[in-house]
């Protein structure tokens, strides 16, 4: 965050926020448990509370976006047996420097996640595509079989 030039005597310097981002309200509570208020650059983006969620320090607060997420059914149970979740992610004091920009962020629920650069979310959203097109041609092997046997689906 950037400040304008000198202030006027007795003012405080108004904040300029880097292009992308918004000044928003962060909690910040300390073991003492003592909840302060802090002010920080949110990306545009990120649709975390950051009042809501409290973190120790002002380095532990990590801005994400909301996730996209898909799952997968089987037969005969309405559970889910396979998820797999997106978002967009970043962590301003993360040691790696990539992960301190925005990533796409993917996980299966299990707490592993995929750090992916833009253009590694675009190979895998186009790998993805050409999987789904396997799958519709497997589909249509299955339901031609089903068919030969004379089951309905």
């Amino acid at each position: 965050m950037r400040t304008n030039h000198a202030p006027a005597a007795g003012l405080a310097a108004v904040p300029q926020v880097s292009p992308g981002h918004r000044l928003v309200p962060a909690t910040i509570q300390f073991f003492d448990q003592i909840a302060r208020t802090v002010w920080i650059e949110c990306p545009d983006w990120c649709t975390d509370d950051h009042v809501e969620n409290p973190q120790l320090a002002v380095e532990d607060i990590v801005h994400t976006s909301d996730s996209q997420d898909f799952g997968i059914h089987t037969l005969g149970s309405p559970r889910l047996v396979f998820e797999l979740y997106a978002r967009i992610t970043s962590d301003a004091y993360d040691r790696n420097p990539q992960l301190r920009q925005a990533t796409v962020a993917v996980d299966d629920g299990d707490g592993e996640y995929a750090f992916l650069s833009p253009d590694m979310a675009d190979d895998l959203a186009d790998r993805l595509v050409a999987f789904a097109s396997r799958i519709r041609q497997l589909s249509r092997t299955a339901r031609a079989h089903q068919q030969q046997a004379g089951v309905s689906a």
